[in-house]
């Protein structure tokens, strides 16, 4: 792919140019936050990768700890979506923050701490292949630190249940967040999908992914639907950085393909 020079003076960009940028961005300059189960960084796959930082995070008597070089996969599934955003955002910078366990499970304290250390050490996107349901108690730190990144012009991008994209699940059914559900397709495509919470959609059935112990694995579900759209927002920035979140929500709908009810017929 080509990589485009930078255009500082254009807050906003019209649909042809973003187009443009979708098609031949390469990430470079974006800084990707993969808050999940880690990354192992010298996966096959994940060749000529950069990796900015590596942390995990834990919770010690009460008292969230962040310990630096801690950022090994422990399940395999952050090394998935990091290997989804290299795929199609090569120059992208990726970041692990390692906040969810080795049985795939986390808490919102971790989760809202990962996401606030990648807010201080200045990235670009968050992508979040997770969600939470519950109380009140354990949803409202999610709003926080999603109207914080808002607020920062940070792109936070969230998959969304993989049972039902109406099902509710946070922080996919923010309203600043950038949502994505499963796509039964072999095409490497972002969908919109109008008039719903989760507005997009992207490949996520038999995907090959990356995996941990230098495996490749073929998985299901939007997690891997997710870091599709956020390599794709990574290629706009990288040729238009000054876009803000806000206005992305409203040129991606105008740049990517219109959904068809084919593409899945239970949505």
């Amino acid at each position: 792919m080509i990589a485009l020079p930078f255009h500082r003076d254009r807050p906003w960009i019209d649909p042809v140019l973003a187009r443009e940028a979708y098609e031949s961005g390469t990430g470079r300059g974006v800084k990707i936050a993969v808050i999940d189960t880690g990354i192992e960084a010298d996966h096959p796959r994940l060749a000529g990768m950069s990796l900015a930082d590596s942390v995990g995070f834990q919770d010690l008597d009460g008292r969230i700890v962040a310990m630096e070089g801690e950022g090994s996969d422990v399940f395999g599934h952050g090394t998935a979506v990091a290997g989804v955003i290299h795929q199609f955002a090569p120059e992208a910078e990726i970041g692990s923050f390692r906040a969810i366990d080795s049985r795939n499970l986390s808490r919102t304290a971790l989760i809202s701490a990962a996401i606030r250390e990648a807010l201080d050490r200045g990235y670009h996107i968050l992508n979040c292949s997770f969600g939470c349901r519950g109380l009140a108690k354990f949803i409202l730190p999610h709003k926080a630190w999603a109207d914080e990144a808002w607020l920062r012009g940070v792109f936070a991008v969230a998959a969304c249940s993989n049972d039902d994209d109406e099902l509710v699940e946070w922080p996919a059914h923010f309203v600043n967040v950038f949502a994505v559900g499963m796509a039964k397709t072999g095409s490497d495509e972002i969908y919109h999908r109008p008039r719903r919470m989760v507005e997009y959609a992207a490949r996520g059935e038999n995907v090959e992914v990356a995996w941990k112990d230098g495996q490749v694995q073929q998985k299901t579900g939007s997690s891997f639907a997710a870091p599709r759209l956020t390599a794709a927002i990574a290629r706009i920035l990288s040729v238009h950085p000054t876009l803000s979140p806000a206005k992305m929500h409203e040129l991606l709908p105008r740049i990517v393909c219109a959904w068809s009810e084919e593409l899945d017929p239970n949505w």
